[in-house]
């Protein structure tokens, strides 16, 4: 999928594979540490592969102003640090067993190696994030301090068949969408780039976000779990309830799942996604992600350079290849 970023050979980011692969091991080296009860597990989960779609925005965004250097790299580092930090307290929350299809932290140490190991990934986080500079580490943990408004206003309405869709919208903003935002901007500070341009690419990184975390909860309902690298229905089964559930609750079939969700048994939980697979708001949801997609290809249309035209292609790319990368060829639908 990134090769969409380097434009497979034609422009787009400079040597965007080579400087993720110098990432990859700085980040591997980030968290070897000598304690191996820490160590051990926090690389297993930042090695657990992953799109890496966070630390190639940075690359991407410091490439347009023709910059990687070691800031770079390490700003890079910190924010995939912080997303692995923030999975690994998500796997906890939600007592997974596998991400990716490697055993979690909780379900193999147990549940305090997991908070430690958690709070280790977003540490060295920090630690990198200052070495990029000190507007990135503010930025970066101010990002934090969102992302747990953001996971604490979505635990608010667990099991909430009542949840304002408002309230929806900003839970993964807070949780998704700022992490996306303060990578582009880290990586525009770490280039020089004019303010005007680290605030487009934040405003591009925030509609992404938006878009990227719009079609993930709609893959929850239909995408095939081998191909996704995690069971599906993990929402619905946890009581997080998103907006193709909340549209559908407020439609006509709205009495029939309200009743399904209330009961939360293992096969009121099963015909409940038997009812959202065919559901028409799967569509609005999808059509929602591509209006944020726009959005953010509008966020930096002035935005001069190969890396810039890439950026600009990449969300509407990106929704299309993740609906047909990760639902059975039967489930594929479009987003237009």
């Amino acid at each position: 999928m990134l090769g969409h970023l380097d434009g497979r050979g034609n422009g787009g980011v400079r040597g965007l594979a080579d400087r993720l692969a110098s990432v990859e091991g700085r980040l591997h080296d980030t968290v070897a540490i000598d304690g191996p009860s820490l160590a051990s597990p926090s690389r297993r989960m930042t090695g657990a592969g992953g799109k890496r779609l966070r630390p190639a925005f940075v690359i991407a965004a410091a490439d347009c102003g023709g910059v990687f250097d070691e800031r770079v790299r390490s700003a890079a580092v910190a924010v995939e640090l912080v997303q692995a930090g923030s999975l690994v307290h998500d796997d906890l929350f939600e007592g997974a067993a596998t991400r990716r299809g490697v055993p979690t932290i909780n379900s193999v140490e147990g549940e305090d190696h997991a908070l430690l190991a958690g709070d280790f990934l977003l540490a060295r986080a920090g630690a990198e994030a200052a070495a990029a500079g000190a507007d990135v580490a503010v930025d970066l943990a101010a990002t934090i301090v969102a992302l747990c408004e953001g996971q604490m206003a979505e635990m608010h309405h667990v099991h909430d068949v009542d949840r304002p869709i408002a309230s929806y919208l900003a839970a993964i903003r807070g949780k998704t969408a700022e992490l996306f935002a303060c990578a582009l901007r880290s990586g525009a500070r770490c280039a020089g780039l004019a303010g005007e341009d680290v605030g487009g690419l934040g405003r591009f990184g925030l509609h992404f976000g938006m878009a990227f975390q719009l079609l993930d909860d709609v893959l929850d309902l239909i995408a095939d779990p081998g191909r996704l690298g995690k069971p599906v229905g993990i929402d619905i089964a946890t009581g997080v309830y998103t907006l193709p559930v909340l549209l559908e609750l407020a439609g006509p079939r709205g009495g029939e799942l309200r009743r399904l969700l209330q009961r939360r048994t293992p096969t009121d939980v099963t015909i409940a996604l038997r009812l959202l697979a065919d559901s028409e708001h799967l569509d609005t949801a999808l059509a929602e992600a591509r209006r944020h997609a726009l959005l953010a290809e509008e966020a930096i249309g002035r935005l001069p350079g190969q890396a810039a035209t890439a950026l600009r292609a990449f969300p509407a790319t990106y929704l299309d290849w993740a609906l047909e990368h990760f639902t059975a060829p039967s489930g594929n639908r479009g987003t237009g």
